[in-house]
């Protein structure tokens, strides 16, 4: 009985430490987990940052955005000289000699009667708050136009390690192929389709090679740089944060309100502000606008004081015609806000909706087929090796990974597309690149 109860003790003693065990084995397994997430995390982070970096300054250093930092630094310049005053006074000497002699000295001023002067300087002010909205929108239709150059190029260069991966596959199969045939284990038409199949790889590996190199070149287009130390894209995709059908209520408000906080549209109601300002500034060309004179002078021993009033009589042209098309010129500018409200709208809509589909495809591969794909590549060529598999299907098989990886990565290159549009669209491309002020300004 007291052996017993010592085997009893004994095994309750292994259960436990077995038990213990286990779980230190869990607890350091989640400690290992938690570890290479943070990892992952800093890593990701660190990327992100690089990819800032580099974003911020070639387009801040891009043609085109220093252009439109020109014009809105002309913008500013008109905008002062607007403001100024419309007629400068007039001084005016007369002396004469002859049977009497007489001197005079005359002040004038013409008044500006219809506010032109203000006119222009709604209009100047209009202009600048316009050209300084065209600056930001530059910046970022650059910003998308270097983040869709990166994204052809990674995956361009993914598609070109594929390819070279592919090309030495399918060679290898093509050389061992012809070893059985030799051998008398594969007939003819096996050795012809796993040399078809390697002619095939090898027109893809150079189609990928030119494509990477078309890629390449027009990241050094943009970018006006011969290095090709590229930063990584983010791997960091947020939700487009728009929950529900893109008809209802909420979210067309939603929709609405960032297409209205859009640069690319504060320019274009800017401009139509400035259209309006125009047509009180030709109106003022036809406003009456007085000139007062003041004389002083002396003749002989006789002082002598004038007064004068001039008034333009608009007979001739009272410049209507200006006015007219002005007023025309308006409509155009309203006419034209509305085009590209609804066209930044749609934009933002198939934005939001693309980048939705591909975020959720890419997401379900990942969480699916992405860590096998290598694994069962490596498999079918062991089976295949191994007499397992004939050569059909191995060539059968082994194609269709390839062009499920090659799916793949142009998958992820789409997303990496849409993730860009989504960013300009949506005008969450300032996480990414934020707002800058023209060097004027910064002076």
């Amino acid at each position: 009985m007291m052996m017993k109860l010592n085997i009893n003790r004994g095994l309750i003693v292994a259960i436990g430490l077995t038990a213990a065990f286990a779980v230190n084995t869990a607890s350091f397994a989640e400690t290992i987990k938690t570890t290479e997430a943070n990892k992952n995390q800093t890593s990701q982070s660190q990327s992100n940052l690089l990819l800032q970096r580099w974003l911020k300054k070639n387009v801040n250093d891009h043609p085109s955005v220093l252009a439109a930092q020109a014009a809105a630094d002309s913008a500013g310049f008109q905008l002062i000289a607007a403001d100024k005053a419309l007629y400068n006074p007039e001084l005016e000497l007369d002396a004469e000699t002859a049977e009497t002699d007489s001197a005079s000295i005359g002040l004038s001023q013409t008044i500006d009667w219809g506010d032109t002067r203000g006119a222009k300087t709604e209009m100047a002010s209009s202009s600048r708050a316009a050209a300084d909205y065209a600056f930001e929108a530059t910046r970022r239709e650059i910003a998308l136009a270097f983040l869709a150059g990166l994204s052809d190029y990674h995956t361009s260069m993914a598609l070109k390690d594929l390819s070279e991966q592919g090309n030495t596959l399918m060679q290898r199969s093509a050389k061992l192929a012809k070893q059985r045939f030799d051998a008398g284990d594969l007939n003819k038409v096996e050795v012809d389709l796993a040399n078809l199949t390697y002619a095939q790889a090898r027109f893809k590996r150079a189609d990928a090679i030119s494509q990477q190199a078309r890629a390449m070149q027009n990241l050094i287009s943009l970018s006006g740089s011969a290095s090709t130390n590229w930063p990584e894209l983010s791997l960091t995709f947020p939700d487009p944060a728009v929950s529900g059908n893109l008809n209802s209520g909420d979210v067309k408000a939603e929709i609405e309100t960032t297409v209205q906080q859009l640069p690319q549209m504060r320019d274009i109601l800017a401009r139509v502000k400035a259209a309006q300002a125009n047509v009180k500034v030709q109106a003022g060309q036809g406003s009456i606008n007085p000139t007062i004179a003041i004389r002083a002078g002396k003749e002989e021993q006789d002082t002598l004081l004038g007064f004068s009033l001039s008034i333009p009589l608009q007979v001739r042209n009272n410049f209507q015609a200006e006015v007219d098309a002005a007023n025309a010129e308006m409509i155009q500018a309203e006419r034209e806000s509305i085009d590209a409200y609804r066209k930044l709208k749609s934009r933002l809509e198939i934005a939001i909706v693309s980048y939705q589909l591909s975020r959720e495809a890419w997401f379900a591969w990942q969480e699916s087929g992405a860590d096998t794909l290598n694994e069962q590549i490596k498999l079918l060529e062991r089976l295949w090796k191994a007499g397992e598999l004939n050569t059909t299907d191995y060539i059968i098989q082994l194609n269709q990974a390839l062009e499920t990886k090659a799916s793949a990565i142009e998958q992820r290159g789409r997303m990496w597309t849409d993730w860009s549009e989504w960013l300009i669209a949506s005008g969450k491309i300032e996480q990414w690149l934020p707002a800058t002020k023209n060097k004027r300004e910064n002076k």
